[in-house]
């Protein structure tokens, strides 16, 4: 498919109002969200939300998994997420093959010390957060609840795609999967970790005025206690 068929696709896909509405709940959506969920929101019979995601996922808009972690017999039920691939509305539309290879080239020649890389993330995160705060009116949440849901939606918009739980007094954040790897393709010698490590320190940091700290979780997943 080229440019322009992908772009086509992409407006018959959104070009109807309900479906609309549905690609927009999974993209605001903190977790990936099942057809009957879905139904719930939209009160349309799970086969209806069905077609409209089959017409999502076929134009590349949303993705599906099966829910391993779900308890009960028969067929796992389908979680849908937006797609990690941006949306490209420009004419014609511009591939961004060529930034990824740039990328992944950059990323390659960098030096190989974690500290360095990590320093330099969260450098460059805290200065982006703190223009972000500008545009925010420099404001940010007192309680732990609201400051939760702030670094949940810019970090949403970045693409880490956080899920938020309670765990006593405390809230936690988790970040979805790689930034980079999706981006590049794989990791080159742990230093695109180092790299996301230090961007979302330093976002955190400026974004939330020190009241949360991030921690190394699975792999590459992080974890932001707050």
């Amino acid at each position: 498919m080229d440019g322009f068929d992908r772009l086509y696709e992409t407006a018959r896909a959104l070009g109807e109002e309900t479906r609309f509405k549905i690609y927009r709940a999974i993209c605001i959506s903190d977790d990936p969200i099942p057809v009957s969920a879905l139904a719930d929101d939209f009160s349309l019979h799970p086969n209806a939300i069905r077609q409209h995601l089959a017409r999502l996922e076929q134009a590349g808009l949303v993705v599906s998994r099966a829910d391993r972690d779900g308890v009960g017999a028969g067929r796992p039920r389908r979680l849908y997420e937006s797609s990690p691939h941006p949306l490209e509305f420009t004419h014609p539309p511009h591939s961004m093959r060529s930034l990824v290879a740039v990328l992944a080239e950059a990323v390659d020649a960098l030096p190989s010390d974690h500290r360095t890389l990590v320093r330099f993330g969260r450098g460059w995160g805290r200065s982006w957060a703190t223009r972000r705060k500008r545009e925010l009116n420099g404001s940010s949440p007192r309680s732990r609840r609201g400051r939760a849901e702030l670094l949940a939606r810019e970090l949403r918009d970045w693409g880490w795609r956080p899920t938020t739980t309670r765990e006593g007094p405390r809230m936690h954040l988790s970040t979805g999967h790689c930034l980079f790897r999706d981006v590049i393709g794989a990791d080159t010698n742990g230093r695109c970790c180092a790299l996301e490590e230090g961007l979302l320190t330093g976002l955190v940091e400026a974004l939330v005025n020190g009241h949360a700290r991030v921690v190394r979780a699975d792999g590459c997943r992080l974890r932001i206690l707050i």
